[in-house]
């Protein structure tokens, strides 16, 4: 079994992101992920959210993503979105390609008209959505799907100017009690020197006294190259820890193999995972490029081990 395949055992926590950078890309950069944006001529302000994801985890539990995207100016704008990920049970990877029309629907790149001018792009399922659409197949939907979605919007340099923001939930229902549990996240625009190496603090305090939680790691190849030239390729990336109660290295490394441009991947329960000996509840830990060119995002989700809510924090650049 891969450590891909072992982690996506674990894909019962709830997907979060943590909020956005402070600059925007520079509408000159070249567009490089999965070589569709270098070959479609899209210039603009770039929005990475890059968890997108429809599974059932333990005790059958479905994991939706709701999808908002936002052009908040006076002026109607091109809103191009790409869409990579895996069929979660075949492992097939999966490629979307399409824009936002001026009536609010997913529609073919560059079809439909502008997104019009102070409006909301708003899908409570976006995986179901794309079917609808007739853009991803409803056998991907029933095998389930995990990746992430860039979105570009065309003509725009100025942070603010388009946003996006995903919610990922659960229904709930326990006696009386019905409704959703869900973290809302915010994507960040892409910077023109994103990093290859990434930090984050996790912890698990599973058969101790207080709160039973663990995390999780997820990790994001951005599909952009460190620079903003060149070839984008799949990575191998190395995960290893470091104990808060000594500051020296903390169980043992694991490698992340061929994570595609634009794949996200979960590697669940970090702490176990690594190896981390029981008497440690707080490791940080640092995912490190160490080979192929692309960059990365991460998150740190930690979940409770009864109701599975989750909290997250995006990892820090740790290029330093």
């Amino acid at each position: 079994m891969t450590n891909r395949q072992y982690a996506l055992l674990w894909i019962a926590a709830i997907l979060a992101f943590a909020p956005e950078r402070a600059s925007a890309a520079s509408p000159e950069r070249p567009r490089l992920r999965s070589g569709a944006l270098a070959a479609s001529g899209a210039v603009g302000l770039e929005v990475s959210i890059p968890v997108i994801g429809r599974l059932t985890g333990s005790g059958g539990i479905l994991f939706k993503t709701a999808l908002d995207v936002s052009n908040n100016t006076g002026t109607a704008a091109e809103i191009d979105f790409y869409l990579d990920g895996n069929d979660s049970t075949t492992q097939a990877p999966i490629s979307v390609t399409g824009s936002i029309s001026s009536a609010g629907a997913l529609v073919g790149k560059g079809t439909g008209g502008n997104a019009r001018s102070h409006s909301n792009y708003h899908s409570d399922d976006f995986v179901d959505s794309l079917v609808k659409a007739g853009m991803l197949s409803p056998a991907t939907e029933a095998d389930g799907f995990l990746g992430s979605v860039l979105l570009v919007f065309n003509g725009f340099s100025e942070v603010g100017q388009g946003t996006a923001s995903a919610n990922f939930y659960r229904t709930l229902s326990a006696g009386d009690i019905s409704g959703t549990i869900g973290v809302s996240a915010t994507g960040h625009e892409i910077t023109v020197s994103e990093p290859t190496k990434l930090v984050g603090t996790f912890r698990t305090t599973l058969g101790k006294a207080g709160p039973q939680v663990y995390s999780n790691l997820f990790i994001n190849n951005v599909g952009l190259t460190p620079t903003g030239t060149g070839t984008v390729t799949a990575v191998n990336v190395q995960v290893s820890a470091y104990a808060n109660s000594t500051g020296a290295p903390a169980g043992t490394p694991v490698t992340i193999s061929g994570i595609a441009p634009g794949e996200t991947v979960v590697l669940g329960n970090v702490l176990t995972a690594l190896g981390v000996p029981a008497t440690e509840d707080t490791i940080l830990v640092y995912v490190t490029v160490t080979s192929g060119t692309a960059t990365i995002e991460g998150l740190a989700v930690e979940v409770d081990n009864g109701t599975h809510d989750s909290s997250s924090a995006e990892l820090r650049r740790a290029d330093f």
